[in-house]
C-alpha cells in the first residue's frame, strides 16, 4: 500500500505536555503517584486520590494521575496486550485484519515503546470491534490503543489515559467531489461507522442521511460503491485511507467542531491500577519528544493543509 508522512506542521496535532496538566476527574490505585497540577507544577497524592468535579467535556474525562512505569503489572506474564480495532490506516500497518502481521504505525510505534519501558519482551496486539471497545465489554487486556476520542460518557465504563493525539472530523469523497461549505455538507449521504464521535458531530449540524456501518471497511465500500457521497471519521484516518485508495477517494475538507478537536486517549480497564504507570510513559514520550518523531514518521498527510468548515 502507499504511504506518504506528514511535514514538520504535524507536530501541533500531537498533544504537548500541557495536556496533562488540563483539570478533571481522576483515580488511580497505584503504590505512588504523582498529578500534574494546572501550570505543570506537581503534588503528591495518595493512592485512590480523586479530583472533584463533573464531567463536561475530554479535559475532565480522563485520569491525570502520573505514577511509575515500574508499577506496571500486565494482564499475562512479561507481555504488552493491546487491544485495537482494525483496519488502522497510518496507525496500525501490515495488515488490515491479522493483528499478528502489523509492523508498523503510530499506534504500533507507542505500544512497542511501552514494551520496552514496562521491561516487557512479547507485545501481543488484538483485533475487537470498536463499539465493544468503548462500551467497556472488552477484558483480559492491558490497554487499548484504536484512535479513540475522549468522551464523558465512554470514561463512565472505562479509564482514559491523558491525550497522546488529537484530530479534527475529515471528510472523504471520491475524488472529484466538491464539498465547499457547511450548506453543500448537510445535502451529502454521509457513512459514518457505529459508536464514533462522528455520529454526533453529523446530528449536530443536521445531516439527516446518514447511514452507519460496523467498521471502516464497510464504510469505504459503501464509499466506492456510491451508496453514500462521504465518509465521516477522524482526518488523520481519512488520510490514510486516501493515501492507500491509488487516487481514488480525497479528504476535501475538514469540520471545525465546536468544543475543539477530538483528542485520543488509550482506554484502561475501569480502576486498573495500571493508569498512572501508563500516564507516565506518555509523559515521557511527550517530554523526549518522541511522540512527535513517531507522528512524522508514521502517519499520512498534512491535516494543516486541509480547508476547514466551521460549525458554528
Amino acid at each position: 500500500m502507499r504511504k506518504g508522512k506528514f511535514s514538520a506542521q504535524i507536530a501541533v496535532l500531537v498533544i504537548a505536555a500541557t495536556a496533562l496538566a488540563a483539570c478533571g476527574s481522576s483515580s488511580n490505585k497505584s503504590a505512588s503517584t504523582t498529578t500534574v497540577a494546572p501550570g505543570g507544577a506537581s503534588t503528591t497524592a495518595a493512592p485512590g486520590t480523586t479530583t472533584a468535579g463533573g464531567c463536561k467535556s475530554a479535559a475532565d474525562a480522563y485520569v491525570k494521575t502520573i505514577g511509575s512505569v515500574g508499577d506496571f503489572k500486565p494482564v499475562t506474564a512479561d507481555t504488552l496486550t493491546v487491544v485495537t480495532s482494525l483496519p488502522g490506516p497510518g496507525f496500525w500497518e501490515g495488515s488490515d485484519t491479522d493483528p499478528t502481521k502489523i509492523t508498523s504505525g503510530y499506534e504500533y510505534d507507542i505500544a512497542k515503546a511501552m514494551e520496552t519501558a514496562f521491561g516487557l519482551h512479547k507485545l501481543v496486539v488484538e483485533n475487537k470491534p470498536f463499539d465493544a471497545i468503548v462500551a467497556g465489554q472488552v477484558t483480559d487486556y492491558d490497554l487499548s490503543l484504536s484512535q479513540i476520542s475522549i468522551t464523558c460518557d465512554r470514561a463512565k465504563v472505562v479509564d482514559f489515559s491523558t491525550p497522546y493525539f488529537q484530530s479534527n472530523q475529515g471528510i472523504l469523497v471520491k475524488k472529484g467531489t466538491a464539498v465547499p461549505d457547511l450548506a453543500a455538507a448537510k445535502k451529502l449521504r454521509w457513512g459514518v461507522q457505529t459508536s464514533t464521535t462522528a455520529v454526533d458531530l453529523l446530528k449536530a449540524i443536521g445531516a439527516t442521511n446518514v447511514a452507519s456501518y460496523k467498521d471502516l471497511p464497510s464504510g469505504y465500500t459503501a464509499l466506492q460503491a456510491g451508496q453514500v457521497q462521504a465518509f465521516l471519521i477522524d482526518t488523520a484516518i481519512n488520510l490514510g485511507e486516501a493515501a492507500r485508495s491509488n487516487g481514488k477517494f480525497e479528504v476535501v475538507a475538514q469540520f471545525n467542531q465546536p468544543g475543539g478537536p477530538d483528542q485520543y486517549g488509550a482506554i484502561i480497564p475501569k480502576g486498573s491500577a495500571n493508569t498512572g504507570a501508563i500516564n507516565a510513559e506518555f509523559k515521557a514520550l511527550i517530554d523526549s519528544g518522541q511522540l512527535k518523531s513517531l507522528a512524522t514518521k508514521d502517519l499520512t498527510a498534512d491535516p494543516g493543509n486541509i480547508p476547514v468548515i466551521s460549525t458554528n
